[in-house]
């Protein structure tokens, strides 16, 4: 369904028809066929109306491609803040002496943590420039101290075979007495038995003797 603009007053709105096209006289149109020409069709000519034709969208609601918001910015102001009665000379004073105060604040850090930095790296050189010196100790220190535990080691080596002499020894001095007290333990029981034996037989000839002294 096409949809025809209502024609404004002192606007002629050419139709074509199908079959022939009659020019019509209007103020500001442009020059058409004539009267007699055997053309199949006419150029029309429209005019865009001032005014919005009945029911159309008005411009900012028609579809379109989406653009994002713009954000609001943010309005300086220039009134002084609330609680501080100053002027903008004083207010400009203000800013101008915190904006040196933190520019002396950022000096400062830069300052320290280039010192700092400086501190470092020197640190760093003093100890890669001592590396060989303290290499060359450890190395000795190292060798010192391997030297040191091979002579503990044969010294503790020494000492216990030492001590394992002197108790080999000892052991076998204790076997000597054991044994000779042993040796001694027998001769005196059989020195014991034979007192005995002696005993025995001298009592066997006493009681002997007896009898045949009673006999006679």
């Amino acid at each position: 369904m096409l949809y025809r603009p209502r024609a404004s007053p002192g606007i002629e709105v050419k139709v074509a028809d199908r079959c022939s096209a009659v020019p019509m006289a209007t103020p500001n149109s442009s020059p058409g066929p004539t009267a007699g020409s055997t053309a199949a069709s006419s150029v029309l000519v429209r005019r865009r109306p001032k005014e919005r034709p009945n029911g159309s969208l008005p411009i900012y609601s028609r579809p379109g491609a989406y653009r994002r918001p713009k954000s609001k910015r943010a309005v300086p102001t220039t009134y002084p803040v609330k609680g501080k009665t100053c002027g903008q000379g004083t207010e400009g004073l203000l800013k101008r002496h915190s904006d040196d105060e933190d520019d002396t604040e950022l000096l400062n850090r830069s300052k320290a943590l280039r010192h700092e930095l400086r501190e470092g790296a020197q640190d760093i050189l003093d100890l890669w420039g001592d590396f060989p010196e303290r290499a060359s100790h450890l190395r000795q220190e190292m060798k010192d101290a391997r030297e040191d535990a091979a002579k503990e080691r044969e010294e503790f080596q020494e000492v216990m075979r030492r001590k394992a002499d002197q108790i080999r020894k000892k052991i076998a001095e204790e076997r000597e007495d054991s044994e000779r007290k042993a040796i001694e333990t027998r001769r005196i029981r059989k020195a014991q038995d034979q007192q005995r034996h002696q005993a025995r037989t001298e009592y066997r000839e006493f009681r002997r003797e007896g009898r045949r002294a009673g006999l006679r």
